[in-house]
């Protein structure tokens, strides 16, 4: 079996979309696997092209998370991290981010990345160190990039336990709006955010997906077939909770439209998402960040939720208002897209807005709202928020 990997390229930007609309999919159409730590085991996927046309497709393993709202991200490179920096740049500026990166056992490995500004829009690689090892490159500032907008990359330090501080400096020679940077690392690594100079950071420190080999990495389906597909899971030997990755069947672009005299094309694709969890490790924990009220007339309210486990949680939530008497005048709970629930992984973090559907004004006085997270069995964890309605 041959092992798949896309390396992220911020060179090619395209719009994706999914082909589970136009009959391609998956069965089954998500895998969740109870393996047990240092043990290899073979899966049978399916690809279905239920359409009336031939397609083409390549096969690989990717990253993916949920974000503080709920939404799938598949933007964050496999084996690597981005940072979303939503502000504005002036000429002359130099801001930095820093971040760690533990090392592998062996004490080295390489690294690559790239950066995007938003507006003007310029694109490039990330210069500097290329290899992080014990002992080189410690400490050398690298040549200043030229151009529009650089970053340039420095090992800052190594400590006696191979943990690595990065940074990444980043200069302008003009005013420039907003940056996204990646960067890619040559075997998954564990990276931690230090300094984030008012970006966002996002990393995946729980990935399988370089536990996975693949039978295919292309395959063409005619008009109603489908492919049987070979999945090797090789789990390492210390391994707890859950860990996750995503198999994309992704067809050759198509253009779907022209902006500005430029065409903009699409990469259909349909995923199926890939769990594995070691058996008998699971932590089913959670923790509640804080409870507030955005409005009284109606009455909404916020509530941010931590899933501190190892593995994905399956939370239900529930909002009582108790009155200063202790009476209870409202009870419901949090719905979305018809559901009762919402999944968080490990690690993660969910924001939940949370409206009283009986839409009635509560009388003027304090009251409490009290936000009830419940993950199974005895495993609940309560938010409590005071506030007055005049």
């Amino acid at each position: 079996m041959s092992k798949v990997r896309v390396p992220f390229s911020g060179l090619v930007f395209v719009l994706a979309f999914s082909l589970a609309a136009y009959g391609v999919r998956w069965s089954p159409n998500e895998f969740d696997i109870a393996q047990e730590p240092g043990t290899e085991e073979v899966y049978r996927l399916v690809l279905h092209n239920d359409s009336d046309e031939t397609v083409s497709f390549r096969i690989y393993v990717g990253d993916w998370l949920r974000d503080e709202k709920g939404t799938n991200d598949f933007g964050v490179p496999l084996n690597g991290a981005r940072w979303t920096l939503d502000r504005s740049f002036s000429v002359g500026d130099v801001v930095s981010v820093r971040y760690t990166v533990q090392l592998p056992q062996e004490g080295e490995v390489g690294v690559q990345g790239t950066f995007r500004s938003w507006s003007p829009q310029v694109i490039d690689s990330i210069r500097g160190v290329q290899r992080i090892a014990i002992g080189e490159d410690v400490g050398r500032a690298p040549a200043i990039p030229g151009g529009l907008v650089s970053v340039a990359r420095t090992v800052e330090a190594i400590d006696g336990e191979g943990l690595a501080t990065v940074l990444l400096t980043i200069r302008g020679a003009i005013d420039f709006q907003g940056l996204t940077i990646s960067e890619v690392y040559s075997r998954g690594v564990e990276l931690a955010a230090i300094v984030t100079s008012e970006g966002d950071f996002d990393t995946i420190n729980r990935s399988n997906a370089d536990w996975i080999n693949l039978s295919h990495d292309q395959v063409e389906l005619a008009a109603d077939e489908r492919k049987e597909i070979l999945m090797m899971v090789t789990t390492p030997t210390d391994y707890r909770g859950t860990y996750w990755s995503i198999i994309q069947a992704e067809s050759r672009p198509v253009v779907i439209g022209e902006i500005s005299g430029t065409q903009v094309a699409a990469r259909p694709s349909v995923g199926l998402k890939v769990f594995v969890t070691a058996p008998g490790s699971e932590n089913l924990s959670g923790e509640v960040i804080y409870v507030r009220e955005r409005s009284t007339d109606p009455l909404t309210l916020e509530a941010t939720f931590v899933n501190i486990g190892n593995v994905q949680l399956v939370v239900k939530s529930q909002v009582k208002i108790v009155d200063q008497s202790g009476r209870t005048v409202r009870d419901f709970s949090f719905a979305e897209y018809g559901r009762d629930y919402f999944r968080i992984l490990p690690g993660s973090r969910r924001t939940i807005t949370v409206v009283d559907p009986s839409q009635a004004p509560l009388p003027a006085g304090i009251y409490q709202a009290i936000v009830r997270f419940d993950f199974g069995g005895d495993n609940a964890v309560v938010g409590v928020r005071a506030f007055r309605v005049r």
